[in-house]
């Protein structure tokens, strides 16, 4: 009985030591998500990166930065659009011509978030402060939603009526996802306040 202990035990421990061993050893970012050298899921990772540099996406090395796809409902749903070579050209051409508005627009916002927590930090919480910020942060959404609603009329009107329809019908499904997600977290605070 004591040896089954003793091998058991040894066991435990050896485990043990080999576990924390293997958590020390640092992965790289391609074997941890299980993609080998030269393998097939390797081949169409380095496809997938391709496709989208081809799109003009994403710069190397940008990984969380910039822009964030958002075009139109998305860049997955204009890679389905099917864009001839001049109208993927055109609309390069419009995301890049209110690239330096949405900059100017995102730094002015970055500026009131810092002056938010600048006077929150000074401890100026007053009516007045909190009713500036609002109407700041008001001005700053509407800014940006009749910039993102001009970039999106010019990039529709390149756009054939199939593939208008085609993102229309992407816009009604993303807004029925936010819908549903809106409810489920009403839903779960609901529960959450009830305990």
């Amino acid at each position: 009985m004591s040896k089954f202990r003793t091998a058991a035990f040894g066991a435990v421990v050896f485990l043990g030591v080999a576990v924390s061993a293997g958590a020390q050893t640092p992965a790289t970012t391609d074997s941890a998500r299980g993609v080998k050298e030269g393998g097939p899921r390797r081949e169409r990772v380095e496809g997938m990166r391709k496709k989208r540099m081809e799109r003009g996406m994403r710069q190397p090395g940008m990984r969380g930065q910039g822009q964030r796809g958002r075009r139109m409902g998305g860049d997955h749903v204009m890679a389905q659009l099917n864009l001839t070579d001049a109208q993927k050209t055109q609309v390069r051409a419009i995301h890049e011509k209110y690239q330096p508005q949405k900059r100017t627009l995102r730094e002015d916002g970055m500026t009131q978030m810092r002056s938010l927590r600048a006077a929150r930090q000074a401890g100026d919480t007053s009516a007045a402060a909190r009713q500036r910020f609002q109407q700041q942060r008001e001005q700053f959404r509407t800014r940006s939603a009749a910039i993102r609603q001009q970039q999106q009329n010019e990039v529709r009107a390149i756009l054939t009526a199939e593939q208008r329809a085609k993102v229309d019908a992407a816009r009604e499904a993303q807004a029925k996802r936010m819908e549903e997600r809106a409810r489920q977290m009403q839903e779960r605070a609901k529960q959450l306040r009830s305990r």
